[in-house]
């Protein structure tokens, strides 16, 4: 099969969900698929909003036996500010009486605001045998993926990337099921979840049971890591140490896992967290406003490369990761590879991943003083958090490779080429609306 994937950000963007595109896409060039993916010159998520100086054009590029197309992004007038008002301003809309699809659509076109997607996508050479789009949170190319797969009468398979959050009708929930989004979640041919619980979760969208599938995720093989001794000295931490990976966010639980370790410190269990990742605005302020009892003891790390990220994994007692907009977590998996037990929030995806009890601990999201009780549970209790993370090893080694998960998908993929759906969802009165007119960069 001939493949295209589109995603809004990919590698190097350092993203669980565009590690995950990449990864697939690897496996199925191993099987022998040719795979092209359209992107965005993304490599860090203010990027959406604010890119650098990029060429006006797309550039194509090779990784490995992957074709790549990059298209530059238009920058935001405002920022990030403005990006979240145009956001909660869509969620509004979608939250009128009657379909709001077709203004949301065009409004989609600033989610992220990629300037040339849909000619890129005229100009590649060559035919598609399948259309693959991911992420339904920033979804102007999931939208564009759909009318293209519409027009050629093509097979749509969508992996949303769903984030359930808590109670399944909270800010994060309304951020996936907006009117545009769930018109075309319905029209492709296969929804990939990640988590039995996410698809649970699209079932109740109304997505026919036939067209679900969960293959879940597979863990990368792991780098050779460095000396763990040396990698606690070189960032000024100390054992026990818990390892926070991923955004540094309110959403992603990175504030209350430095609340819980304050908590832990002023209860006399000494102990450092550091945070891998990205570091979002309101942990920057957070961390600034930290007093100096409190400020040694947390570390924002920031990026780091993937032989330093598995040499702290060696070196952690554990890892956190209390997040409610995480449809997998792929880090766990990393986690557990190290041998390592995890605590995870009971929202999102997580607790489709999580073995409570068996291989991690899980705790409400925004619950401080149970993400604190739990920490200290297996910071107390060697063997059980030693046997934790053996327990997760073996899922991993069980469940979890990335060739488990090609099959799977490539399962879907034959389903979807043999039944492409007869409804094909008046794509060109809908492209009327999607498509990208001649504005200047920058404006709105």
């Amino acid at each position: 099969m001939h493949v295209l994937f589109l995603t809004p950000g990919f590698p190097p963007f350092p993203g669980g969900g565009e590690r995950y595109a990449r990864a697939l896409a690897l496996i199925l060039a191993q099987h022998g698929h040719q795979v092209t993916v359209v992107t965005s010159t993304a490599t860090v998520e203010r990027d959406f909003w604010r890119p650098p100086a990029v060429p006006a054009a797309p550039a194509a590029e090779n990784d490995g036996p992957l074709q790549i197309v990059r298209c530059p992004l238009r920058g935001m007038p405002g920022g990030r500010p403005v990006l979240l008002a145009w956001r909660k301003a869509m969620v509004l809309l979608s939250a009128l009486p009657g379909d709001q699809s077709r203004l949301l659509l065009r409004m989609a076109r600033r989610v992220p605001p990629i300037v040339g997607l849909e000619e890129a996508l005229a100009r590649l050479p060559g035919e598609f045998d399948l259309v693959h789009a991911f992420n339904v949170s920033w979804e102007y190319p999931m939208a564009v993926a759909w009318v293209f797969a519409g027009r050629r009468n093509l097979p749509l398979v969508i992996t949303p990337f769903a984030h359930l959050g808590v109670t399944g009708a909270d800010r994060v929930t309304r951020n996936w099921t907006m009117d545009h989004q769930r018109r075309i979640l319905a029209g492709a041919d296969a929804v990939l979840a990640l988590t039995s619980i996410e698809q649970a979760g699209l079932a109740r969208l109304g997505i026919p049971p036939e067209r679900l599938d969960a293959p879940g995720s597979g863990l990368d093989p792991l780098p050779a890591t460095g000396d763990p001794a040396g990698a606690l000295q070189r960032y000024q931490l100390e054992q026990p140490l818990v390892l926070f990976i991923g955004r540094a966010s309110h959403d992603k639980g990175a504030i209350h896992a430095a609340r819980a370790i304050g908590r832990l410190r002023r209860q006399g269990l000494a102990t450092h967290l550091a945070l891998i990742g990205q570091v979002a605005p309101e942990f920057h302020r957070y961390y600034r406003r930290l007093g100096p009892a409190d400020r040694p003891y947390i570390h924002p790390l920031g990026l780091l490369s993937d032989e330093e990220k598995h040499t702290l994994l060696e070196a952690a007692s554990l890892l956190v990761l209390p997040s409610r907009t995480d449809s997998f977590g792929i880090v766990l998996l990393e986690a557990w590879a190290h041998g390592k037990a995890v605590v995870g929030a009971r929202a999102g995806g997580i607790p489709g991943v999580i073995d409570e009890g068996r291989n991690g601990l899980l705790v409400e999201f925004g619950d401080v003083a149970g993400l604190a009780v739990a920490i200290k549970q297996l910071l107390t209790d060697e063997s059980r958090r030693q046997t934790m993370g053996q327990c997760g090893r073996e899922k991993v080694l069980a469940t979890y490779t990335w060739d488990q998960v090609g099959e799977r998908v490539l399962a879907s993929y034959r389903r979807a080429l043999v039944n492409v759906s007869s409804v094909r969802y008046q794509v060109s009165s809908e492209a009327d609306y999607l498509t990208l007119d001649t504005e200047t960069p920058g404006t709105l």
